[in-house]
């Protein structure tokens, strides 16, 4: 869980691959957020990315300023 502004809050990853993912997960919410925004599509509730390793969701909680991100290994 990280904070909008990329703050880690809670992980079971490592310490710096803890700080990489809320980095880049922040920045991909913020790019979603805004394309949502500007399609005029409602509101981002949930992302899902399928990836080789497994798969990537993403849920932001932009009231309460909060991302969830769940890695699933598939490997």
């Amino acid at each position: 869980m990280t904070t909008m502004e990329g703050l880690p809050l809670s992980s079971d990853l490592d310490a710096e691959t803890t700080e990489n993912v809320a980095a880049i997960i922040t920045s991909l919410v913020g790019k979603a957020l805004d394309a949502v925004r500007e399609l005029q599509e409602g509101s981002l509730s949930f992302l899902t990315l399928d990836t080789t390793k497994g798969q990537i969701n993403i849920a932001p909680e932009v009231k309460e300023g909060l991302i969830l991100v769940v890695l699933k290994n598939t490997e």
